[in-house]
């Protein structure tokens, strides 16, 4: 049963008159099949469209075999079909046509159209769909079928590199808006007759197309099950961003921490569907979703498996670092110097003493107020064009803070301070991770403000809890902290190991098969 029909279903006892009236004329309007007539068919699909200025219509004169002329329409959305096929493929072919054969469409669709894909339909919903789509349709007077003719030809950006997860050493190529492309570009990195791409399509109105990526003998069959139900799920006039699909798919939408993992590099979308997760790709934008995940892939970069080892594990404890330093550096700032100033030695408590004199705040406002101007000053170089916004995120950061220190609105020591906590959040390789910790920054330093110590490690362990009850698509999601084997630590936060040692695929993931 279609949405429509399913909506009727429901409504029909509370809706009002004039609206399931409307409902049925647009069921009824769906399902209409074709007519004979040339000139009726026209008018449907005008009227369907509300007649729209970039519908084309080519009126053409077909001559049969007996001498009389049979009338044809070639019809196409201006901007959606590639105008070069319309016209070399299908309007051409038809204007050279034997003089001396039958007209008929099984005659144009075998031996007179060259374009590749073909299809019959005879409903003028299906005709519809496919005009929008960028099909060109082709409808002979006295026939109520029409011709479907693959014509893709939109503009579209070409592939180019990732501009939101840079790498030096690696792949360069990343996903566009377009779905075939990204596909393609799957299908160019896996070249595994096993590697399922399942069609999707979610939103009413947008009817945006997707695909759900797996390998069919690696992934968890139970996993690409509840991917598929939620999908089929979601009740939407539209979806514009594979984003907007991530609220539908956690397992607990109102946790602040990402439940999957969203990816712009084409060999990071691939090294996951190859580790046997699942890959959700949607068209018109070109991060691909993956999941299930486990919070520690946040900390982990795609370059690390592009250098030595070593390096990999090292960088891997310096992010973990950064995320502690972003969470909670402001947050011991203010405990120590509002209740514990006896955990630092004297000579340090002394001078951050003297610095602090004359400021008019206590330390959890002058925290607030650097905090804040950071995060204004981050979303303010954001939102500018590239150069300008560079130019004004460090010079606005370097001018406001060294006019704070001079106006004694707050102290030099917590300028350092915001400024590692800045850097912390910055070295997180995945931007919603760092939006995260970013967050919790705040309820952390007012219970720091309130409890001192205490109130960082009830804080902390509060989000923990949290963490720990934390699922993605039935995994827990701290399970990479928590090794059921030594062979899960082979690439874990703690460890990386060289790639000829990478032989297993994490087991509480419940994946089909080992790596070969």
């Amino acid at each position: 049963m279609s949405l429509l029909g399913k909506l009727l279903k429901k409504s029909a006892s509370s809706a009002s008159p004039d609206l399931l009236t409307a409902a049925v004329e647009l069921q009824e309007q769906s399902s209409e099949q074709l007519s004979g007539s040339l000139e009726s068919n026209l008018s449907l699909i005008k009227d369907a469209t509300q007649n729209p200025s970039d519908l084309i219509v080519r009126e053409l004169l077909l001559q049969n075999e007996d001498g009389l002329k049979i009338r044809a329409a070639v019809l196409y959305i201006d901007g959606l079909a590639e105008k070069d096929i319309v016209h070399q493929c299908v309007i051409l072919p038809l204007m050279q046509m034997d003089h001396n054969v039958q007209v008929t469409l099984t005659h144009i669709e075998k031996f007179v159209i060259t374009a590749s894909g073909i299809k019959r339909v005879s409903t003028l919903n299906e005709s519809i769909k496919g005009l929008l789509y960028s099909s060109t349709l082709v409808l002979l007077d006295g026939v109520a079928e029409t011709l479907l003719i693959t014509s893709e030809g939109w503009e579209h950006r070409f592939v180019s590199n990732p501009t939101s997860e840079p790498i030096i050493r690696g792949p360069q190529d990343a996903f566009n808006e377009v779905l075939r492309t990204n596909t393609a570009l799957i299908r160019r990195k896996i070249k595994d007759p096993q590697l399922v791409l399942f069609p999707i399509q979610i939103g009413t109105r947008t009817l945006t197309d997707g695909a759900i990526a797996y390998l069919q003998d690696v992934a968890n069959p139970s996993i690409v099950n509840e991917v598929k139900r939620r999908l089929a799920k979601i009740e939407t006039e539209g979806i514009l961003d594979s984003g907007q699909l991530e609220d539908y798919l956690k397992d607990s939408p109102y946790s602040p921490f990402p439940q999957l993992n969203s990816t712009e590099r084409v060999d990071k979308a691939s090294a996951a569907i190859l580790e046997g997760k699942v890959v959700v790709l949607v068209d018109g934008t070109p991060f691909a979703l993956t999941m299930p995940i486990t919070f520690t892939e946040f900390l982990l970069a795609t370059e690390d498996y592009y250098t030595n080892y070593w390096a990999a594990t090292m960088l891997r404890w310096v992010r973990f670092l950064a995320m502690l330093m972003a969470l909670t550096l402001p947050s011991i700032y203010i405990a120590i110097t509002t209740f514990h100033q006896e955990m630092l030695p004297t000579e340090l408590m002394l001078a951050i003493a003297s610095n602090r004199s004359g400021i008019p705040f206590p330390a959890f406002s002058e925290a607030l107020i650097m905090e804040i101007s950071l995060e204004l000053l981050r979303e303010a170089s954001l939102r500018l064009p590239g150069t300008m916004g560079q130019t004004v995120g460090i010079v606005g950061a370097l001018v406001i803070g060294q006019a704070a220190v001079q106006a004694n609105i707050v102290g030099p020591v917590l300028t350092i301070i915001v400024s590692f906590t800045a850097i912390g959040a910055f070295a997180i390789p995945n931007y919603n991770a760092s939006l995260t910790i970013r967050l919790l920054r705040f309820p952390i330093m007012m219970l720091a403000a309130v409890l001192g110590i205490f109130g960082i490690v009830f804080g902390t362990s509060m989000i923990l809890i949290h963490m720990i009850h934390l699922r993605s698509f039935g995994v827990n999601y701290l399970a990479a902290l928590t090794p059921q084997s030594l062979k899960d630590v082979d690439d874990s936060i703690v460890l990386k190991k060289p790639a000829f040692s990478l032989k297993y695929r994490p087991s509480f993931l419940g994946f089909k098969r080992r790596k070969p």
